[in-house]
């Protein structure tokens, strides 16, 4: 499935799961550049899970990455890890909450 940044962005909503997400309260501020560039928040908070367009002022994990490479992760044609490990996907707070968030979106 061919994804954009907006559309993938707007999913992570519906897609975590909510037996998962308690407990869980933090702001993740996406910084993408590339073709399509753009600032986004992600709050997880009262078992919830919003995305907002902007620039957090004090968010507890800063995401920056290529828009071409966050499409090929999603699109399963580039490993996330692999993508940290060659500084594609650079991530910048607290490691230990940026892996309980990665958890919310794997399937079991």
């Amino acid at each position: 499935m061919a994804y954009t940044i907006e559309s993938l962005l707007a999913m992570l909503p519906g897609a975590y799961s909510a037996a998962r997400i308690q407990g869980v309260n933090t702001v993740v501020q996406m910084n993408i550049s590339g073709a399509q560039a753009g600032n986004w928040n992600i709050f997880t908070k009262d078992n919830q899970l919003i995305v907002a367009k902007g620039i957090h002022p004090a968010p507890e994990i800063t995401v920056s990455a290529d828009s071409a490479d966050i499409l090929a992760v999603a699109e399963g044609k580039l490993d996330p890890m692999k993508a940290f490990m060659l500084g594609k996907l650079k991530v910048k707070g607290d490691m230990t909450e940026a892996l309980k968030l990665v958890q919310l979106f794997m399937k079991k």
